[in-house]
């Protein structure tokens, strides 16, 4: 079930970054990201999570040292614990996922294109501002094969 998680974040790279996104079709943020690859694992109740919510929500799961980072860990940035701004999803081998390069101006996947905000895979240290990592990756398996041909790639161009 692991290689149907890799293989679903993988085929997201490139949805276009646009604040406050919470799908693929239409874009995603940092953390719709992360709550879409959640939900359809079944990890989260419908909601509007923020990346401090769901620090929050799996605030009992343990925290591992950066260079564990292994496949579906919750990785946090900010300035503490009480100030999350930023969330990726680990990959592996000091690698994360997400959706970046954009910021509260990026309302619109063209906007997205014209900056390159979009899904990227990125070292687990690209930010000064790491916080930690949670090991919620355990907790990633699938009910069900997930079928990530449903509708394509339509964000490419």
């Amino acid at each position: 079930m692991r290689d149907a998680l890799r293989n679903l974040v993988l085929k997201m790279l490139g949805c276009p970054y646009v604040w406050g996104g919470q799908n693929p079709w239409t874009g995603l943020d940092c953390s719709g990201f992360v709550v879409w690859v959640f939900q359809v694992f079944g990890l989260l109740p419908s909601g509007d999570w923020t990346a401090a919510g769901l620090r929050a929500h799996f605030a009992k799961d343990p925290e591992k040292p950066a260079g564990a980072v292994e496949l579906g860990d919750l990785v946090f940035y900010g300035t503490d614990w009480q100030h999350i701004t930023h969330i990726m999803l680990g990959l592996g081998d000091g690698l994360v996922i997400g959706a970046s390069g954009g910021g509260h101006l990026t309302t619109t996947a063209e906007e997205a294109r014209r900056i390159g905000a979009q899904v990227k895979v990125k070292p687990i240290r690209y930010r000064a501002d790491l916080v930690s990592v949670l090991a919620t990756g355990r907790r990633l398996t699938p009910p069900e094969p997930v079928d990530v041909k449903r509708r394509g790639r339509p964000w490419k161009i």
